[in-house]
C-alpha cells in the first residue's frame, strides 16, 4: 500500500512563503493579517483554530481570534463581517464552522467580502469556481476555493494520481468539502459520482471506482468489503474513536492491505488543508496591495 501522508506536501507549501510574506510587508509596511471567526471554543474545529493560530505565529502571519457572543445574535455576525472587510489592516478571514443556528445563509455569504475570503465559502468566490472549466483556471485565478477540498487535488497531484479518465466517487455533498471537489476533480477529466446519505448502493458505485474520496465524519465507516481490490481512498473525515484517538471516515487498519493507496489521519489531508490556508492568506495580502490585478470586485 502506498501511504499518501500530506505533511512532506505541507512542509513544501509553507516553505515558498517566507520570501512572499517578506515582500508584503516590504510593500504594505506589515504582515499579512487573519481574521478568525469562531463561535463555539468545544467544537472540533477549535482544535484546527489553535493549530491555524501557532502556524501564522510561526511564519510571521498576524492573526486575531474573534469568538462572538451567541446572546449577540445575527446582526452582530453581520456588524463583524462588514467591519473586517473595511478594515485595511485585515487581509483574510476565516469562518470556523459551524455557525449558530440560522446563520448559515444565502444573506450570509453574499456578506462575506470575497476578497478576503479565503476558504472560498462567499457567493462570489464559490460561484468563479463553479465557473471554471479547467484546473489551472482554479489554480491560476484571483479569488479563493474551499482550502480543504483544494488540499485533495494538491496531493493527489503531488503524488502524481492520475484521476484523467477515471472514475471518482466522493462521498459527502457539503459545500466545503464534497461539491466544490466534485466540480475540481472535473476540471481535471475525472468522471464523478457525488454520493450522500441518500443514495442506494454505495458498494455497487464504489466497486466501479478508482478512487474513493470521503468526507462524512462517520469514524471507520469505509471498510475494505466496500471497495475493489487495488482502490486509491483519500480520507477527508476528522473523527475520535470509541478510544478518543482521532481517526478518519476508513478504517485504516482495514484497508491497508487491499487498498493501492490511502491517506492517513491525522497527517494525510489535514497538514495540506492547514498550508493552503496559510498561502490563501499571503494570497490575499498580494491581492490587496494591486488592485489592478485583482478580479474580485468588493462589494
Amino acid at each position: 500500500m502506498r501511504l499518501l501522508e500530506g505533511k512532506t506536501l505541507s512542509a513544501e507549501i509553507l516553505a515558498a512563503l517566507p520570501p512572499r510574506i517578506d515582500a508584503v510587508k516590504a510593500r504594505l509596511g506589515r504582515p499579512p493579517s487573519l481574521a478568525i471567526i469562531n463561535y463555539f471554543a468545544d467544537s472540533p474545529s477549535a482544535v484546527y483554530v489553535k493549530r491555524k493560530i501557532a502556524a501564522c505565529e510561526k511564519l510571521g502571519i498576524t492573526v486575531r481570534l474573534y469568538d462572538p457572543s451567541l446572546q449577540e445574535g445575527y446582526p452582530a455576525f453581520k456588524r463583524l463581517l462588514a467591519q473586517l472587510g473595511a478594515d485595511a489592516g485585515c487581509d483574510a478571514i476565516m469562518v470556523e464552522r459551524p455557525l449558530p443556528d440560522g446563520f448559515e445563509t444565502l444573506e450570509t455569504w453574499d456578506a462575506l467580502p470575497a476578497a478576503k475570503d479565503v476558504d472560498g465559502l462567499s457567493s462570489l468566490n464559490m460561484g468563479r469556481l463553479f465557473i471554471a472549466k479547467k484546473f489551472s483556471e482554479i489554480e491560476g485565478g484571483a479569488y479563493f476555493v474551499p482550502c480543504t477540498a483544494l488540499a485533495v487535488v494538491r496531493l493527489l497531484k503531488f503524488y502524481t494520481c492520475d484521476i484523467s479518465g477515471k472514475n471518482v466517487a466522493v462521498v459527502g455533498r457539503s459545500a466545503v468539502v464534497g461539491r466544490p471537489l466534485a466540480h475540481m476533480l472535473t476540471t481535471l477529466d475525472a468522471t464523478v459520482t457525488l454520493c450522500h446519505t441518500r443514495t442506494k448502493d454505495l458498494a455497487s458505485i464504489f466497486k466501479a471506482s478508482d478512487l474513493v474520496i470521503t468526507a462524512v465524519g462517520k469514524a471507520k465507516w469505509l471498510k475494505k468489503e466496500l471497495l475493489p481490490e487495488g482502490a486509491t481512498v483519500i480520507d477527508v473525515g476528522t473523527n475520535f474513536d470509541e478510544n478518543g484517538k482521532m481517526c478518519g471516515d476508513a478504517d485504516f487498519e482495514n484497508l491497508k492491505e487491499t487498498a493501492a493507496a490511502l491517506t492517513p489521519v491525522p497527517g494525510g489531508v489535514g497538514p495540506v488543508t492547514l498550508a493552503c490556508l496559510l498561502e490563501a492568506v499571503v494570497k490575499a495580502a498580494e491581492l490587496a496591495e494591486k488592485p489592478e490585478k485583482r478580479e474580485i470586485i468588493l462589494t
